[in-house]
């Protein structure tokens, strides 16, 4: 990291491409052939040209999501247009100059009628996925599902398939079975009910990562498991749609030292970044240690410090009671395990400071992504 630090300073976020390559080999060799990826796009836009031919398709949620795929050249037919809020002009957009797009997901009646009246207005075939909910604000339930599948009768519309989310961040092996249960029952009934053939499932698995020191967590016994649980679902076509267990261990953000202070309630360190930029899953308030390195300048005796960010809130604290060799200005905290989210989860805009630097990272080239975007230009009213 000397050469990152030395190059482009901090606050930076690298996202390391071979680290990225080596895990989604991981992935696939964990759970078999039959089992297709899906990259989640807003965990991580800055990484999705390097995945291209690593997984089977992205889901995109949003029009800004599309236009950045669009521009890095990502071909339609890995794209799945997701989201609970499909507005009329992007999505007319979408299926009038693009008719190669890989599916459309169904989230909502209003949803169903758009797709068909665009499908029949540019009189071109869609095919698409209906969202069933697992009681979120996520897909239809299933009396709309099944509404859907009967009054259907757009020969351009094609249904050919499921999508299923349920939450992030699951690591309960009996909550995956159960699931994947369901969903076959589910999909057995409505075959059986409309004499149909759902072709697909697309299951949000929600893969659990471990952010912190203390996490124990045998990750290889866990994938074991989840082959085991999706090869229950037979004759049919299976992805599953991923974000942070694809994203997460290729990022580091790092932060300096930038000022030093104590008072009664002991040591505060203050770093030039924070939690606008450095978001951990699970983190209660700072209560938990994430893993991290310490680049210092000379190693002393230990001391105890809070870790604190540069915005002027109580708020923008990373970590409390953290034991490390004495600090000095300059030192840099490496956050690991921030591939996913972190970068796109902060409230960036707060205090109009900066954004940070994005780095990727291949092999021994650094090439720098995004320099430092001044949010003052965003948060500033323009009253020419």
């Amino acid at each position: 990291m000397n050469k990152v630090l030395e190059k482009f300073g901090t606050p930076t976020y690298v996202f390391d491409i071979n680290v990225l390559k080596d895990r989604i080999s991981y992935l696939k060799n964990k759970l078999g052939d039959n089992i297709n990826l899906i990259y989640a796009v807003k965990a991580n836009t800055f990484i999705a040209k390097e995945v291209e031919t690593l997984v089977s398709a992205y889901e995109i949620c949003s029009p800004g999501e599309f236009d950045i795929c669009n521009k890095l050249g990502i071909a339609h037919s890995k794209m799945v247009i997701s989201g609970v809020y499909k507005d009329k002009e992007s999505t007319e957009m979408m299926v009038k100059d693009h008719s190669d797009i890989h599916r459309f997901t169904i989230e909502s009646e209003n949803q169903w009628k758009l797709l068909s009246q665009l499908a029949e207005k540019y009189n071109k075939q869609l095919n698409v996925l209906i969202r069933l909910t697992s009681g979120n604000q996520f897909g239809v339930n299933e009396d709309i599902f099944k509404k859907i599948i009967k009054e259907n009768d757009n020969n351009l519309l094609k249904i050919k398939g499921i999508e299923y989310f349920s939450g992030t961040q699951k690591h309960s092996v009996k909550r995956l079975n159960r699931e994947v249960d369901y969903l076959i029952e589910f999909v057995s009934s409505i075959e059986k009910e409309f004499n149909i053939t759902l072709e697909e499932i697309e299951y949000g698995t929600g893969f659990p990562v471990f952010y912190f020191v203390d996490d124990e967590f045998n990750e290889g016994e866990f994938l074991d498991a989840a082959k085991e649980a999706l090869n229950k679902i037979k004759n049919k076509k299976i992805s599953i749609e991923l974000g942070r267990s694809i994203a997460a261990s290729c990022g580091t953000y790092l932060t300096s030292v930038v000022d030093l202070k104590t008072n009664q309630n002991g040591n505060f360190v203050i770093l030039d970044g924070g939690i606008h930029h450095l978001v951990y899953y699970g983190g209660n308030m700072a209560m938990r240690i994430p893993k991290f390195d310490l680049l210092q300048k000379a190693k002393k005796e230990e001391e105890i410090y809070n870790l604190y960010g540069s915005l002027c809130t109580i708020n923008d604290i990373l970590v409390k009671s953290l034991t490390v060799n004495k600090l000095s200005l300059g030192d840099v905290f490496i956050f690991k395990n921030t591939g996913a989210y972190s970068a796109f989860e902060g409230i960036s805009l707060f205090l109009s400071r900066d954004l940070p630097k994005v780095v990727l990272k291949k092999d021994d080239e650094l090439m720098l992504v995004r320099d430092n975007l001044k949010t003052s230009k965003i948060n500033y009213p323009n009253y020419k």
